[in-house]
């Protein structure tokens, strides 16, 4: 499968191919695929969408998107152009771009690495707690203000820097540790995760009663498995023990596993693999493409399985 994908696939996923499952070729053809790359008309948009100064939002412009994208096109830190317009970013402290600057290999950045670090003891202190009541009971809710009046609000503790975040699964299942230490700290908070009272949870509003106001924190912005994000969920999943071991990933799994054609390759479902404008990448899952071209039948044929093949490698990757 991995040879017929190669030698069918565009140059989007021939890099993915080269990168994630190490199909070897020479420096020279190396080089070539990744000249490919950057020449394609979609790369070069997601590109020159870098760059502002606007980073958290739903439009294509809005840099954690295009950070996300060209990741999922393969690009990674140590490529010049690549590396102009992402290393700005390193600079701010902001999570939407510091979970696609881990993954786009930019972890060495020491301003980077001890944001993340802080970030994990936060987390490690919520999941140590073991806590999931994570909402005030209809008693305690009595002075928000009426239009808030019958809805999910977060406890005073359950702030928005404290509850594992999107992001904060991107970030963990990316992040390149070879400390057992640290390794067990992930693993940690990816139980908290993945316990059920978690993935269950259906979201809320933070109540600022300084302010006398509720503010939106839905359960797309928490780490929860959607149906609209699953295949991102479960390859970030997958990096995990805690997480492959719970029901809600078992269960998803199989459900891939519906689209198995007779000859033993993946033909999902479209609305898996969408790729929207002006959507958001993590929220939504909507810029899941690699790059085929999706007037041709057999995109869906070069993609899916590729999006399978590398679910099943990250599983057996993490439990060696």
């Amino acid at each position: 499968m991995l040879d017929w994908l190669y030698a069918n696939a565009g140059p989007i996923v021939r890099r993915r191919l080269v990168l994630d499952f190490a199909i070897p070729i020479s420096n020279r053809e190396s080089a070539k695929l990744l000249k490919s790359v950057l020449a394609a008309v979609e790369v070069r948009r997601w590109l020159d969408n870098l760059g502002g100064t606007a980073i958290h939002g739903s439009k294509d412009t809005d840099a954690e998107n295009a950070m996300a994208k060209l990741v999922e096109y393969g690009l990674r830190a140590g490529t010049l152009e690549f590396d102009r317009k992402m290393l700005p970013y390193t600079e701010l402290d902001n999570p939407a771009a510091d979970a696609f600057l881990i993954a786009a290999g930019f972890a060495s950045v020491q301003n980077l690495a001890n944001r993340f670090h802080e970030r994990l003891e936060k987390l490690l202190y919520t999941a140590n707690q073991g806590n999931y009541n994570l909402y005030l009971s209809p008693q305690e809710t009595v002075a928000v203000p009426k239009a808030w009046h019958g809805k999910r609000i977060y406890r005073p503790e359950f702030d928005v820097d404290s509850l594992p975040s999107c992001y904060d699964f991107y970030s963990l299942a990316h992040w390149p540790s070879t400390a057992a230490l640290e390794r067990r700290k992930i693993e940690d908070v990816v139980a908290y995760i993945s316990h059920p009272s978690f993935q269950n949870t259906g979201g809320g509003y933070l109540w600022n009663r300084d302010r006398n106001t509720c503010h939106s924190a839905g359960r797309v912005w928490l780490a929860c498995l959607n149906p609209e994000r699953i295949i991102l969920f479960l390859e970030l999943a997958s990096r995990f023990e805690s997480a492959r071991r719970s029901l809600w990933f078992k269960n998803a799994l199989s459900n891939l596993e519906r689209y198995r054609t007779e000859k033993g390759t993946y033909r999902f479902a479209s609305e898996l693999l969408k790729e929207k404008r002006n959507s958001y990448y993590i929220y939504q899952g909507a810029h899941m493409g690699l790059g085929e071209n999706r007037r041709n039948r057999n995109w869906i044929e070069i993609e899916s399985p590729f999006r399978m093949l590398n679910i099943q490698r990250l599983m057996n990757l993490s439990s060696d």
